[in-house]
């Protein structure tokens, strides 16, 4: 079963891709280049989230093969992508918080044990 683990943090990064690579359109309810905070963002969060795509790949990969620093890879692409969804929030993103909030717990529970 631990297999699942390593495919969804595969699937998440992929998530991550796709989401960000879309084009824009008008029937979305949301902006994935736009801020809250900072407004128009550009490229620059596409960047970012082919980043924690990249990683999120990296740690999922890293854990199927039972190597020993995929915790530390985890931790690093949940508060890459925890940044990118806060900056880019909109409720749309809850789930997505959670689910990053939930990996680092894990990431950091796995890194202190």
């Amino acid at each position: 079963m631990s297999w699942l683990f390593g495919a969804f943090l595969i699937a998440h990064g992929l998530v991550h891709a796709a989401i960000w690579l879309a084009p824009a359109s008008d029937d979305v309810p949301f902006d994935v280049r736009h801020s809250w905070l900072l407004g128009e963002l550009g490229s620059s969060t596409t960047v970012v989230a082919l980043a924690a795509a990249a990683v999120f790949v990296v740690a999922g990969i890293a854990f199927l093969a039972g190597a020993p620093w995929w915790p530390g890879v985890l931790l690093a692409a949940s508060l890459i992508s925890l940044a990118l969804l806060l900056v880019t929030f909109t409720p749309w993103w809850l789930l997505g918080v959670g689910i990053d909030v939930a990996l680092a717990a894990v990431a950091l529970r796995e890194l202190w044990t």
